[in-house]
Order: C-alpha cells, then structure tokens, then sequence
C-alpha cells in the first residue's frame, strides 16, 4: 500500500465538526486530561486562601555609584557591563548591543 505523503495532514481534533452544538459538545469531551506530547495535565485550581489582608514587603536598595540601568532592557548593570553610551545619553549593555 502506497502512501501520498503530499496530501494535506489532519489532526483527530481538527476532524471534529466543531460549527455546530453536537460537534462542540463532542470537542469538549474528547479531551482526554493529556497535551500534545502526551503528558498527564492536571486541572488548575486557583488557592482558596483568602490574601485580601496581607501584605508585601519590599526592601528598596538604591542604584549604586558603579551601577547604570540600561536603557534597552531596564535593568541594572555594573558600569563593567557597559557596551556604550548613546548621543542623547543613554547608556546600553553589552546584551543589548
């Protein structure tokens, strides 16, 4: 038996009819709890914990002499990290140039 390997491939999900309610009910329950590369995906459920009273504390730490926060990427980098400096003054680090 020969094969036609220039036809066009379809998936079984793509097979569904999924233009009318039968064929959208019938893509809802094909799903079979894997992805596409055949590993177990569980449901995600979001925390039950009510958050609303917390609160987060950040510690702040100011740029420092021999640092410069690159104008490409926002980040702060040594001043070792420097690639150059732009003609309006902005300064870019060696990942961005």
């Amino acid at each position: 038996m020969s094969t036609d390997y220039d036809t066009p491939r379809t998936r079984a999900d793509e097979e569904l009819e999924t233009d009318s309610l039968e064929g959208l009910k019938a893509a809802e329950t094909s799903f079979s709890g894997m992805d596409e590369d055949g590993e177990i995906v569980e449901a995600f459920a979001p925390p039950t914990t009510d958050l609303s009273g917390e609160e987060l504390t950040v510690t702040f730490v100011p740029r420092r002499e021999n640092e410069f926060t690159c104008s490409s990427c926002y980040l702060v980098q040594r001043k070792n990290r420097l690639s150059h400096t732009e003609e309006d003054g902005s300064m870019i680090c060696m990942d961005c140039a």
